[in-house]
């Protein structure tokens, strides 16, 4: 590979030479002298912030991740105004396992650019891996055992038999695309794919139109006209949560065992594997009636199922998934399999020796209002609290903050006002409260018992907790519907007449002031004999009335 010069011959045209560079990447022409022409940081400061991130991918797809760090910090620095280059060096720091470099990175990124906090949000890692047993180093056995991962990760994700894609970028032109590959996928290929050199898709539908694997993509919406406040933040990652706990727990309810994967990007996918070829038709009802039972609940992720046909028709090769792990061309980034393994790929690839295989279900599908069948972990932690259990099936809105809080997660103050103002109304109120603000860190057991003695009124209601997380989904169904809705009406034994709730914000003028008679007509109660019929005299009431009736005219008018 050589140098391209201008016509002049005095400097170096360096959107060739990108170009040139990514080619040669992609086809793994000659890989050494590619690297070599990387390290030169001299050729870096010639370039602009734009192809400094070029450069940086480049680096990536190579497997020189130092380079690629370098390169971003050096446009952080050189063009501290350009938000796409915070994100991707957060990103990659995050990758590469450095969180207290990300954290320190984030920090700064914020202190000049706060529109980033919405977009510095990280994945979601698994607990800590158990240390690995099986450590060899010698060529042998380590080609035998790389052998064995690759083949059963050729059994686990199988498409269509005779056929597969490679995907393609223009990263200039923004466009990426896959064209096929008309022969049998071989584990060449798929070293390829897993060590980043090429990028390779399958086709989910088999010839006779079964497929062995489904997937349901989750991806995070654009977020529009939304501020970055810490509500806006907090309640993506609560809703991140949720997703991933949720869908988890509907797929083993229905004998399904999804395999997760972070996509790299903002989205997760859920891997749904058959040992036996299953008809697309069977599966994408299955995996539909998850995204279904999920969809209302999501704000701020989109669900797609594949695939999307239950017949091949024509000549076609029916929908394309991007095999999991590897790099996505245009982004240049790598996924991984959540709860995340420290390591290489093939550490990653361990995790599919003792999978579980899916099954559908035999006969018509569940009534979509079953119990959830939740993971013995969160089983065990709600045995006790069957209220809990039931709020977390039911109500949405409530159950990602009951999640945040069983995960130790320190709550906002709005969460903390819908959960007093929800759960200490029960019976049970003050037992539940401590068991779950126990959890996050700064529990407080003698302010948990405050809050709870100054509950006065009525639940809160459904509109007012929607207008405090900010969330767009619909209100909850309930069995017995009432003009106040709440979400202890979930529970039979809650009667539906227990009271308007003063929490909520009163929507017309004789509203206001009827609570405004019974308000005062409280106060007169608590008043000594004397003075009850002084107050009664002087008609306050009657005053209060046409005052508040004149300060709503003048901010309607």
């Amino acid at each position: 590979m050589t140098i391209p010069q201008t016509i002049t011959g005095q400097k170096t045209d360096f959107e060739l030479l990108l170009r040139r560079l990514r080619e040669a990447i992609i086809r793994n022409d000659q890989p050494e002298r590619a690297i070599a022409i990387l390290k030169r940081r001299e050729t870096l400061l010639q370039l602009s912030p734009e192809q400094c991130l070029e450069w940086s991918r480049l680096a990536q797809m190579s497997g020189e991740m130092d380079i690629a760090l370098d390169s971003l910090a050096y446009v952080n620095d050189k063009q501290p105004d350009m938000d796409q280059a915070w994100i991707e060096h957060w990103e990659l720091l995050n990758l590469l396992g450095k969180g207290k470099e990300a954290a320190s990175l984030r920090a700064r990124a914020l202190t000049l650019r706060p529109d980033l906090a919405v977009s510095l949000i990280r994945p979601v890692e698994g607990p800590e891996p158990e240390e690995q047993d099986f450590v060899v180093d010698e060529p042998f056995f380590r080609s035998k055992r790389e052998e064995e991962l690759i083949l059963r990760y050729m059994q686990v994700f199988q498409g269509r038999e005779d056929c597969f894609a490679r995907q393609w970028a223009d990263k200039q032109a923004k466009t990426s695309g896959y064209v096929p590959v008309r022969k049998p996928i071989t584990p060449t290929e798929i070293r390829e794919h897993l060590s980043g050199l090429k990028t390779y898709g399958i086709y989910l539908l088999q010839t006779d139109s079964r497929v062995r694997v489904g997937v349901l993509d989750a991806d995070l919406k654009i977020v529009k006209g939304k501020d970055t406040s810490g509500t806006i933040i907090g309640q993506a990652r609560r809703e991140r949560d949720y997703l991933l706990e949720r869908t988890v727990a509907l797929a083993r309810e229905d004998g399904l065992e999804p395999i997760v994967e972070f996509s790299g990007g903002k989205g997760y996918h859920f891997w749904f594997a058959f040992e036996e070829p299953q008809e697309a038709a069977r599966v994408r009802g299955a995996l539909g009636r998850i995204a279904q039972r999920l969809k209302g609940d999501l704000s701020f992720f989109q669900l797609e199922v594949f695939p999307k046909q239950d017949k091949l028709a024509g000549k076609g090769f029916g929908n394309l998934v991007k095999l999991p792990l590897g790099i996505h061309r245009a982004a240049g980034k790598p996924s991984y399999f959540l709860p995340r393994v420290e390591g290489d790929i093939w550490q990653q690839l361990e995790s599919l020796k003792g999978l579980k295989y899916s099954t559908l279900c035999a006969g018509p599908a569940r009534d979509t209002a079953s119990k959830v069948l939740l993971h013995p972990r969160q089983s065990e932690w709600l045995a006790p609290f069957a209220e809990l259990k039931l709020l977390i099936e039911k109500c949405p809105a409530l159950g990602r903050i009951i999640m945040a809080c069983r995960n130790s997660k320190s709550l906002g103050v709005r969460e903390e006002k819908i959960l007093f103002s929800t759960i200490g109304f029960l019976k049970r109120g003050k037992t539940l409260m401590h068991a779950l603000m126990q959890n996050i860190p700064e529990y407080n057991p003698h302010l948990v018992d405050y809050r709870l003695s100054m509950q006065r009124g009525t639940p809160l209601g459904c509109r007012k907790i929607h207008s405090l997380l900010n969330l767009s989904m619909d209100f909850c169904d309930f069995v017995n519907p009432a003009p106040y809705p709440h979400p202890l009406l979930h529970f039979p034994e809650w009667s539906a007449d227990q009271g308007q709730g003063r929490a909520e914000r009163v929507s017309n003028l004789q509203g206001a002031l009827d609570q405004l008679r019974q308000c005062i007509s409280t106060v007169i109660r608590f008043l000594p004999d004397g003075k009850q019929s002084a107050f009664s005299q002087e008609n306050p009431g009657d005053r209060a009335e046409e005052k508040l009736q004149e300060t709503i005219s003048n901010q309607i008018s």
